[in-house]
């Protein structure tokens, strides 16, 4: 666990953060963070969530939720460096004591506060609204920095343009020595999605037998290895998407799958749709 040490001197910590890339270690907090990415792209693992995030990416997890972030595939590939600015705001837990939580006055609140236990995306014009609010957060100070946030958590709390991260039932299980040895693999996987990726390589990482690592990836994530990095591959692949020029073909074979079969199987497996249905509902 990562403790916000700035917290202990004050309520709430605002980091702004402008680097090259993304590339954090798996971790959770003491306290409540809210992530907003004002221009970056990558990929984004919340608890068991696996989802590519762009310019504008909003999110909120409550304490104890393992996340991390990572810069695109690009810059893992090329080494290309890419501008990111974020803003991070991270609010002490000790704010919502049973009295608070208990008051029907702060029903929408409360609501929110559990929500986060799973980790939320701020969608539509509440995240709008969230972003112009969070950019004047961070200019402010004292008091006014102080009402500034509580309006964002009460309008937030107030809509339904969010959805969730973590899948529901999904709890924290992971100790110091399991976050750290993820976070390893983890990382590989980002680097080297594209290409094979050899089970005996990983849990050479991961210091296990091939058996044992596999009982272990799903005991802690709850996902098979396999279907982990298929899911990557397919976060990927929708982003690749964007691009109306490039044909399903293309897309798989980019993305590290060495056939159709399995990409269109994998892709309607994890979205629900095919690759055609997809791009349709992205360009018309």
């Amino acid at each position: 666990m990562q403790n916000i040490d700035p917290l202990a001197r004050g309520s709430m910590f605002i980091k702004e953060i402008k680097t090259s890339n993304l590339n954090d270690q798996f971790h959770f907090h003491n306290v409540h963070e809210i992530a907003l990415i004002l221009k970056g792209n990558g990929k984004r693992i919340v608890g068991d969530s696996i989802e590519h995030f762009t310019d504008g990416d909003l999110v909120i997890m409550a304490p104890s939720l393992p996340h991390v972030t990572y810069s695109g595939n690009d810059y893992f590939l090329t080494k290309n460096y890419q501008e990111v600015h974020a803003l991070v705001i991270y609010f002490n837990p000790d704010w919502f004591d049973e009295d608070i939580l208990s008051s029907t006055d702060f029903i929408s609140l409360i609501k929110l506060i559990k929500n986060t236990e799973r980790g939320i995306e701020i969608l539509g014009d509440t995240k709008m609204k969230a972003i112009k609010a969070l950019i004047k957060l961070k200019n402010s100070r004292g008091l006014e920095r102080m009402i500034r946030f509580l309006d964002i958590l009460d309008f937030v709390s107030k809509s339904d343009e969010y959805k969730y991260l973590a899948s529901e039932g999904y709890s924290n299980s992971y100790a110091q020595n399991n976050l750290e040895r993820l976070g390893e693999v983890y990382k590989f996987i980002m680097e080297n999605f594209t290409d094979t990726i050899k089970l005996s390589d990983v849990s050479c990482i991961a210091n296990m037998t091939p058996t044992a690592f596999c009982k272990y990836f799903k005991s802690k994530t709850g996902k098979t290895f396999s279907d982990f990095i298929n899911e990557v591959r397919i976060s990927h692949a929708c982003k690749l998407f964007l691009d109306i020029n490039l044909t399903a073909s293309e897309v798989c074979y980019s993305c590290g799958f060495n056939n159709l079969t399995s990409f269109n199987n994998n892709f309607k497996r994890f979205t629900k749709m095919t690759p055609t249905e997809y791009k349709k509902k992205l360009h018309f």
